[in-house]
């Protein structure tokens, strides 16, 4: 198998690299002209003609996939265009809520087009989102309203598909559609959105610099479209943003306060936590702090992309965070300097809770050139570690693999991890239907330990994690602890775009299947025993595959998964010995909130060395 080109993971290009709403001094080589590449109609067409001959399923609905394309083409302007059916679109009240029927006009290219293009009235679109916003300010949905926000959402597509079944949109139509773009650009080019996030306060906004939106930008949306109504993991970008986005993922360097934020929008910017040694700690950011300004400047209503660019910037610069705290009664003001922060794609330490147990985290399953790649770092750290419980007087009694928020990477790389615990036996087949049988992934390698083994592993875990998780569990060489991964069990390839280097294009082209024979596509990895993240002990809803729009079915497998380890043993030394429960209600105030997960493994640990 060439490496560099099979990938299985990537949720979100740009989401693999940090933690949501970390706060760093990113590279914006985008920004300067010299790096400007051109994505043309031709490229556009290489898109397709590659998909027609490389992609998994060789029964592409072309008329679905030319109509998601110009629908993602005519949202990208500035000032978007929406594109129904016409059948859909004059029954709109049917399957959407009133409050969520945008006002507006609609058109035809052709007088006999069973299409319409949509033009929403923003003027009174931003009105009625400012009552919403307003409304429903800090708002946070129970888990029976998320579910039942998703289900609606994809009864709503359902209905369009169906509806556009009957239209019979082609090529000839998606072509019309471009045509109409490229002759109407300067009328659509004036940004419409802005207000519809950012709205007014008291503290004023800092204007942007606009950029040119050109045809560029439409043809990339086109492509984009198109290949996601084939899945919701095939792409085409830019190379520099992949290189970008893999350096991010890797060890390196950047420059910022050291805090992960979440909400943003219509809820509170809240301060998930300051890093350990971080200049947001040492200013005095802590855990649960809710950020209302950044230097005098209101953040109320701001996507938390736009807070934490405000936030971040170069090393000994200073900012501002205007901070609500529940401790104190009005709120303050805290100067943070910015510092270098260093974010590693392997580290590991000792537990404190027991320092003869060892903790290594994987980010991401990636290679960089320059950078000595995941599996010999993993192995490095792990005689560190044994090095450094010597030193203390104690060897290491067991190790911790910790995999949540690991997006997955390189199919070849999670092979090779999975290799280094497991003695023997097959770590994953991948199949692809153009090629007869399976290629199958042999442990041949010897092991780096052979110490008790558990890995932790939640809803974020995905792909290349689910196969190194799904091989050690299926072998019964380690305890998995934690929550359902993902359920992301496709390959794809990645490739520059045929006539144009600058850009990569990223498709599925096989699934992978687990060592017992079962598909991880949708059904995810099942811990042995389920462990919570969260202060409460609660499991709530967790965004996965099966709530993706258009993602690849599940396969049935009649097989059970029976964990090799006495998980009743274990659970009953927990329930006599367990000290998660008192450690985490004893620091509940702390600067830096627990690790809930990691806490509460400590005791399964103990539970797995000691239950009879």
């Amino acid at each position: 198998m060439k490496r560099i080109l099979y990938l299985i993971s990537l949720l979100t290009l740009l989401s693999l690299a940090l933690p949501a709403g970390f706060i760093s001094c990113e590279p914006e080589a985008k920004k300067n002209p010299k790096n400007h590449k051109v994505f043309t109609y031709e490229d556009f067409e290489s898109v397709v003609n590659t998909i027609d001959r490389n992609y998994i399923d060789k029964n592409i609905n072309k008329n679905r996939a030319f109509t998601d394309a110009a629908g993602f083409a005519v949202l990208s302007l500035p000032h978007p265009l929406y594109l129904y059916p016409e059948s859909y679109f004059n029954e709109r009240e049917k399957y959407e809520d009133k409050q969520d029927l945008m006002p507006g006009k609609t058109f035809k290219i052709s007088p006999s087009d069973k299409f319409v293009l949509f033009d929403p009235d923003y003027d009174q679109v931003e009105k009625i989102q400012k009552e919403k916003l307003k409304k429903n300010e800090n708002k946070k949905l129970s888990d029976e309203e998320l579910k039942k926000l998703i289900e609606k959402e994809k009864l709503k597509k359902s209905i369009i598909a169906a509806k556009w079944e009957e239209v019979n949109f082609t090529k000839k139509d998606f072509d019309r559609v471009i045509a109409y773009v490229n002759d109407n650009l300067d009328k659509y080019k004036t940004p419409v959105l802005k207000g519809l996030v950012e709205l007014e306060s008291e503290f004023g906004e800092e204007g942007e610099e606009k950029k040119e939106f050109t045809m560029e930008q439409v043809f990339v949306s086109a492509a984009n479209g198109y290949l996601n109504s084939l899945d919701p993991h095939s792409s085409v970008f830019l190379k520099d943003l992949w290189e970008e986005s893999m350096a991010k993922i890797s060890d390196g360097s950047f420059e910022g306060i050291g805090a992960v934020l979440s909400g943003g929008g219509s809820r509170e910017v809240v301060v998930e936590n300051p890093l350990e040694g971080s200049p947001a700690l040492k200013a005095g950011i802590r855990s649960g702090d809710v950020i209302l300004g950044v230097d005098g400047k209101s953040i109320k209503n701001q996507s938390l992309d736009k807070v934490v660019k405000k936030i971040k910037g170069e090393k000994n610069t200073k900012v501002v965070l205007t901070i609500r705290r529940k401790s104190n009664s009005g709120n303050i003001e805290i100067e943070v300097v910015r510092d270098k922060i260093t974010i590693k794609n392997v580290s590991y330490h000792l537990l404190k809770e027991n320092p003869q147990v060892g903790y290594i985290k994987l980010t991401g399953f990636v290679r960089t050139d320059g950078e000595e790649p995941a599996d010999s770092l993993i192995e490095k750290g792990l005689r560190s570690l044994e090095e450094e419980a010597k030193t203390n007087g104690k060897e290491l009694k067991a190790v911790v693999l910790d995999l949540r928020n690991n997006a997955g990477g390189y199919l070849d790389l999670a092979v090779d991890i999975a290799d280094m615990f497991i003695e023997k036996g097959l770590i994953v087949s991948t199949r692809n239907p153009a090629v007869k049988g399976s290629d199958e992934q042999y442990a041949k390698e010897k092991d780096i330990t052979n110490l008790p083994l558990v890995v932790l592993i939640n809803a974020r875990s995905a792909s290349a994690s689910e196969i190194v998780a799904s091989a050690i569990q299926h072998h019964g060489r380690g305890l998995l602890l934690g929550e359902r991964t993902f359920g992301k069990a496709t390959v794809q390839k990645l490739s520059p775009l045929p006539g144009n280097s600058d850009y990569l294009l990223k498709f599925t082209n096989s699934r992978y299947y687990s060592p017992s024979g079962k598909t991880i596509q949708v059904v995810g990895v099942s811990p042995d025993i389920e462990v919570s993240e969260e202060a409460d002990g609660t499991f709530p809803f967790r965004y996965r595959e099966e709530d993706m729009w258009n993602h690849l079915p599940k396969i049935p497998y009649d097989g059970v998964v029976k964990s090799k380890f006495k998980i009743d043993a274990i659970k009953d030394y927990v329930k006599k010995n367990g000290k998660a429960e008192a450690f985490i209600k004893q620091h509940a105030n702390d600067a830096i909130k627990p690790d809930y997960m990691l806490v509460r493994s400590v005791d399964y640990i103990e539970g797995m060395l000691n239950a009879k």
